[in-house]
């Protein structure tokens, strides 16, 4: 029987098997759902084991129906040579300082190879489609090799935020992945564009079609309901 192993601080504590040297990422649902939709695409794709969760009384009461089982709202999984910590809410702002503590700890205990958090920017238009920063000279050198264009300047919000700025104080490499979305409605296209990167960073073949599907599925909804109420907008009134 695996131990689990719990790694506490003051608002939240982890309770995992304990997974060495491996890639850690990061998911949770900014604008866009981007690290949420990548997160459960690598659960299906990847066969990931869940082996553990967060916990704290500071989260919303809330349970997540999956293949009509209760689960944790937010869990760990694992796979050969990759852990990740998904959430399925935001977490609150009150809860992330010290659930980033815990997290790096967790990592630094099992000699994580690097952190990769996924985060969203707001765009007019979409251009490159997605972009990069890093918490280090060497990551940023990383990045640059993969041709991703890098944000130079803004804030990266939420938990990845913190992810990235904790973990080089434990000298452990981190990036951070963006999508560009058009507002704050779940966008899988853009999530298929940040899966590719992905690949190309830990030499994995996760396949996006599935999101390409999902992301045409609601375009043509959208389309339709478009159609719809501009039909309804045409028609005449009686009196």
């Amino acid at each position: 029987m695996v131990e689990m192993v719990e790694t506490e601080v003051e608002c939240c504590k982890i309770i995992s098997k304990e997974v060495k040297d491996a890639i850690v990422l990061e998911g949770s649902p900014e604008l866009g759902l981007i690290g949420n939709i990548i997160g459960w695409l690598l659960v299906e794709e990847l066969k990931m084991e869940e082996i553990g969760y967060i916990d704290s009384k500071y989260f919303p009461p809330l349970a997540v129906l999956y293949k009509g089982k209760a689960i944790h709202p937010f869990r760990v999984y694992a796979t050969e040579g990759i852990v990740m910590f998904l959430s399925d809410f935001i977490v609150p702002p009150n809860v992330t300082y010290d659930m980033t503590n815990a997290i790096v700890e967790w990592m630094d205990r099992n000699n994580s190879k690097e952190i990769i958090t996924f985060n969203s920017v707001v765009v007019r238009e979409k251009t490159t489609g997605v972009a990069g920063a890093a918490n280090s000279d060497k990551s940023l050198e990383r990045l640059g090799k993969l041709d991703l264009p890098i944000i130079p300047f803004g804030n990266i919000s939420g938990l990845s935020g913190t992810l990235l700025t904790r973990s080089v104080q434990k000298g452990i490499p981190g990036s951070c992945i963006f999508a560009e979305v058009l507002g704050p409605y779940p966008d899988p296209r853009a999530a298929a564009n940040v899966i590719d990167v992905l690949n190309k960073m830990m030499g994995t073949n996760i396949n996006a079609e599935p999101l390409i599907k999902e992301a045409e599925d609601i375009e043509s909804r959208l389309k339709e309901l478009a159609q719809t109420v501009q039909g309804e907008t045409e028609s005449p009134a009686y009196m």
